[in-house]
């Protein structure tokens, strides 16, 4: 900007930089001098025209120089966006990572794609998301706004919601948006965003929830499976599968004891009901829960419903 209003006779402000960046006046001043002082742009203000001007019109930013291993996690970086195809954040990144690479020609003489050619990432399975309801949903989280949308949950039941939109998050190839429903009693809700089907500014802003950290919220939950009071649970693996389950990290509170006969206890503290019953039943019969006595009873009602669903006739089940 700079440049440009140099060539045309008017000069860019701090508001000016301010409105085009989104940033504060405050940020605009010290990248300002930094480019100053550590770059030697020949930046100055002035007086008379209430505006910066560039005094070399030949000046450019020193090009980006980087080390082999730095290199190396950068084309690493770039074959990771895979997993992220299709979602804003790839896209966003590979605008990001284009720009890095542009400013590095010249500046080093090594292969970025050769360095990992044997080096590969599979994509998860993940959903084609809206950029735009993505944009808009980040928008009106940041600002604080209350939204009005229209919801296709899980089961296929379509509902309208009011809600106040607290923080973004990204979970197994998707993106969900943690709110508070605008009713008595302000229950927290998660929402994906593929499954939004309308959304709305209402104008109206809102104060966070004092003491609001949308970290714990997200380690208190079970995958995106959230509730209001957390619960103690208690699992035993089998030796079959007991170091795969041991090597990874599940859940932030997770601990875990081997037993002599090899099998795994594994115990942690959740607020997430739903996703968590969907997980052990994904490694049945190798997992028995041990405690507590509604998470066992509700695992073993999907079991039967389960074994049921074999038994009947194809086509015929519940």
């Amino acid at each position: 900007m700079v440049r440009e209003g140099t060539q045309s006779g008017y000069l860019a402000n701090s508001s000016d930089f301010g409105k085009e960046l989104e940033v504060s006046r405050r940020t605009v001043a010290r990248d300002l001098d930094f480019l100053r002082d550590e770059e030697n742009a020949p930046i100055e203000y002035d007086e008379s025209r209430k505006g910066f001007v560039l005094q070399d019109e030949s000046y450019s930013l020193p090009p980006v120089r980087l080390s082999r291993k730095e290199v190396f996690s950068f084309s690493i970086a770039r074959k990771l966006l895979g997993a992220f195809e299709g979602t804003p954040l790839e896209m966003d990144m590979r605008s990001t990572l284009a720009k890095i690479e542009e400013s590095l020609e010249g500046s080093i003489s090594l292969d970025v794609e050769g360095l990992t050619e044997n080096l590969s990432v599979i994509s998860e399975d993940h959903v084609i998301l809206n950029p735009e309801l993505w944009a808009a949903v980040a928008k009106y989280t940041s600002r604080s706004e209350q939204v009005r949308m229209t919801y296709r949950k899980f089961n296929g039941e379509t509902k309208t919601y009011t809600v106040e939109p607290y923080h973004l998050f990204a979970y197994h190839g998707n993106w969900y948006l943690l709110a508070r429903r605008d009713s008595t009693d302000k229950m927290w809700s998660t929402f994906a965003i593929s499954r939004i089907q309308s959304l709305t500014g209402t104008g109206i802003t809102f104060k966070a929830e004092p003491g609001f950290d949308p970290k714990d919220r997200i380690r208190q939950a079970f995958g995106i499976s959230q509730g209001e009071k957390p619960f103690k649970v208690t699992l035993l693996f089998s030796a079959a599968i007991a170091t795969y389950i041991e090597e990874r990290v599940w859940h932030p509170s997770q601990e875990m004891k081997r037993r002599r006969d090899g099998s795994l206890e594994m115990k942690f503290a959740t607020t997430g009901w739903k996703e968590l019953v969907r997980w052990l039943l994904s490694w049945q019969p190798d997992v028995e829960v041990l405690s507590p006595k509604r998470l066992r009873e509700r695992v073993e009602q999907k079991m039967r419903q389960g074994l049921a669903n074999c038994s009947a006739p194809p086509g015929q089940t519940n």
